[in-house]
C-alpha cells in the first residue's frame, strides 16, 4: 500500500553476488555458501574451494584454512585486490591453494550436494575439475535499489549516494547501511548509520512539525518515520 511519512530511511542492504550457474540456486546451503562464521566448523578436516580476489575472498580462504585441510582460492585474475598483509597471510599457508586466471565453468553435485567445481584456464583453456565438499562465493555484492533508482542518484554499481550523514539527493531520504556508498561495510558501520540517520530523520521531522501550520498538523496521524528494511526476503515497515 502507500504511505505517507515525513522522513524515510532506507536500510535494505545489499545481496551477495551469484555466479549465475545452473544449479546454483538449488545447492545453496548445501555446499554453495555466501557467508561465513568463524565458528562454524562444519567443514572442519574438509575441502573448501573459495571463488574471489577481493579482501572477502581472501579473509574466507584464511578462516576456513584454520579448519579445512585445503583451500582452494579460484580467481579469475592474476592479482588480488587486498592489503598486502592479507595477501602475504594467504600465499604462505601451505593449505592454500592459489588457482589464477581460473574461471568456474560448472557445479558439481551428487545426491543434491557440492562435490566440486569445473574450472576453465582462461589464459590456455584448458579445462579440469577440482574435488571439494563446500564452495564459498566472494564475488562482491549487489545493493537492493533496483526500485530506487529512477529516484535517487547511484554510483555506477547501484550504490545510493549519501555521505556519513547517510542524507541522499531527496530531502527527508536517509539511505543506511550496505545500500550506501561507502568505504567499508560491516555491521558496526551500517549501525552507526542507523544511529545517524534516525538522528537526522526525528529532527527534520521535528523542523517540519515545528514549522508547519495548522493544516499541514493535520498530518500528523502519519507515522513520523518509516523505516523500510528487508531479510530473508521479507519486508519489515518499522516505525
Amino acid at each position: 500500500g502507500d504511505f505517507k511519512c515525513r522522513s524515510v530511511i532506507l536500510a535494505m542492504g545489499a545481496s551477495p553476488r551469484r555466479l549465475g550457474l545452473p544449479g546454483e540456486s538449488a545447492l545453496s546451503g548445501r555446499g554453495v555458501n555466501y557467508y561465513i562464521s568463524e565458528r562454524d566448523d562444519f567443514y572442519k578436516g574438509k575441502t573448501a574451494a573459495v571463488i574471489g580476489g577481493g579482501s572477502a575472498a581472501l579473509d574466507n580462504a584464511v578462516i576456513l584454512s584454520d579448519i579445512c585441510k585445503k583451500v582452494y582460492l579460484v580467481h579469475g585474475g592474476g592479482s588480488f585486490k587486498a592489503d598486502d598483509s592479507l595477501i602475504n597471510d594467504v600465499l604462505r599457508r601451505s593449505n592454500i591453494v592459489v588457482l589464477y586466471h581460473t574461471e568456474v565453468s560448472g557445479l558439481l553435485s551428487e545426491d543434491g550436494a557440492v562435490t566440486g567445481l569445473s574450472l576453465t584456464d582462461k589464459t590456455s583453456g584448458r579445462k579440469g575439475v577440482i574435488d571439494c565438499d563446500g564452495i564459498f562465493v566472494a564475488i562482491g555484492k549487489t545493493p537492493n535499489t533496483r526500485l530506487l533508482r529512477s529516484h535517487l542518484k547511484t554510483d555506477k554499481d547501484g550504490y545510493v549516494i549519501a555521505d556519513e550523514t547517510t542524507r541522499t539527493n531527496i530531502d527527508g531520504v536517509f539511505a543506511t547501511g550496505d545500500l550506501r556508498t561507502k568505504p567499508l561495510r560491516q555491521i558496526i558501520t551500517a549501525a552507526s548509520d542507523g544511529a545517524v540517520a534516525a538522528m537526522n530523520a526525528q529532527e527534520l521531522t521535528d523542523f517540519l512539525k515545528y514549522c508547519a501550520d495548522e493544516s499541514q498538523n493535520q498530518s500528523s496521524s502519519f507515522p513520523s518515520v518509516v523505516t523500510v528494511t528487508t531479510c530473508h526476503g521479507m519486508n519489515f515497515p518499522l516505525s
